[in-house]
């Protein structure tokens, strides 16, 4: 059964308590266009389209981690219809087992048709309320010696910066790399910061400011309906070149054997860390809110057009993750609840006493697996 709520939208912004409440079918533009009106943020995702509600309540990782956290510590109260069709409030003084489950694992639960989410000033990504991003090009042979200074770069703890460094098809250049920076702070410090990879000689770089409204407005391209996008995240204990130079391999024979993937992207994502005070102090259910080693994670973004070719697709998703893991036990492996919700629950929740709760709760709130059949 799938259950429509692209009609159900409404966005209000209580800028006196910094609290925003939003309806089941609200899309990231529109809680960001509504949200920059009142001079206000909270933790999104990267994509114009993706819902809300969805990508809240299933941890929520963001360019704005390493500010306010992850999207579930960002979560004040919920409304959901639960397995015997009431529609059941969580918050701290109501059901607040049901809330801190629906914090990173709401999915499970029953349908979320609204949440409020703590919402923050703009003044702390930097000067005016504006991040500023910074696109790097490289060539593709040149791969693991820029992962290297860049892993030296995003290690550091004297700024917050997050990004991703992209192996891509671009129309007009062809297969390329580029670290694409988002920093909080100005232009200087961004250029200050990324300067070990500048000097590395690039193809070329560009420094854009960009305010709130417009964060994912430069991965449009990324978003129309149809065809077919495969997208999974794996959590990486480091930042290893080698491993990245195979997997740009990887995605070159990705494009030279598959016809119709050249939009296929695979990527390093990087986040310093957040500060442990604020929404960090948030009790939630989200499996991988305290593993260092989500600070870093591979994307992988499998784009094809025949659906003959899925399976070969998949098998090449799989060998990037086997790629990007070959240097981790596989007791240390860690996947994105979002993306990978296949992979088993150890990987998607690494606190045991975390799931032994849900599981509880499973029983109470929809112990026939009406909504889904995990943790049963």
């Amino acid at each position: 059964m799938i259950i429509d709520l692209s009609h159900f939208k409404d966005v209000r912004v209580d800028t006196n308590q910094q609290l925003v409440t939003v309806k089941g079918g609200v899309l990231m533009k529109e809680l960001q266009i509504a949200l920059s009106e009142k001079n206000q943020f909270t933790t999104v995702a990267n994509g114009n389209t993706v819902g809300a509600i969805p990508y809240m309540i299933g941890g929520g990782i963001s360019s704005y981690t390493p500010l306010i956290g992850y999207a579930c510590e960002n979560i004040h109260s919920a409304k959901i219809v639960v397995a015997t069709g009431e529609i059941v409030v969580a918050s701290e003084t109501e059901n607040s087992d049901l809330l801190w489950a629906i914090r990173g694992a709401g999915q499970f639960f029953g349908l979320v048709t609204e949440l409020v989410l703590r919402t923050h000033s703009p003044s702390l990504m930097g000067p005016d309320g504006v991040r500023q991003l910074g696109n790097i090009f490289f060539p593709t042979e040149r791969a693991s010696e820029v992962c290297s200074v860049l892993r030296d770069v995003v290690s550091r703890n004297d700024h917050a910066s997050a990004g991703h460094f992209m192996a891509m098809n671009d129309p007009s250049k062809g297969r390329i790399l580029m670290v694409a920076a988002q920093y909080f702070g100005t232009g200087p410090e961004l250029q200050a910061t990324y300067q070990p990879v500048i000097d590395l000689g690039p193809l070329d770089h560009v420094h854009l400011p960009s305010t709130f409204e417009k964060h994912s407005d430069h991965l449009a391209w990324m978003c129309p309906k149809g065809e077919f996008k495969r997208f999974s995240q794996t959590g990486l204990a480091s930042i290893n070149p080698e491993n990245f130079g195979r997997l740009v391999d990887l995605h070159r024979e990705l494009l030279e054997t598959l016809p119709g993937t050249e939009r296929s992207v695979f990527t390093i994502e990087w986040h310093t860390k957040t500060p442990s005070d604020g929404p960090r102090k948030t009790e939630t259910s989200f499996g991988l809110k305290n593993i260092d080693t989500w600070l870093l994670d591979s994307n992988i973004l499998t784009w094809y057009t025949d659906p003959a070719l899925h399976d070969k697709v998949l098998q090449f998703d799989k060998r990037a993750q086997e790629i990007m893991r070959s240097d981790t036990e596989e007791n240390a492996f860690v996947s994105y609840t979002n993306t990978s919700r296949s992979d088993p629950i150890g990987h998607r929740y690494k606190d045991a006493a975390a799931v032994s709760k849900l599981k509880e709760l499973k029983q109470i709130w929809d112990p026939e697996g009406c909504f889904t059949k995990e943790l049963l």
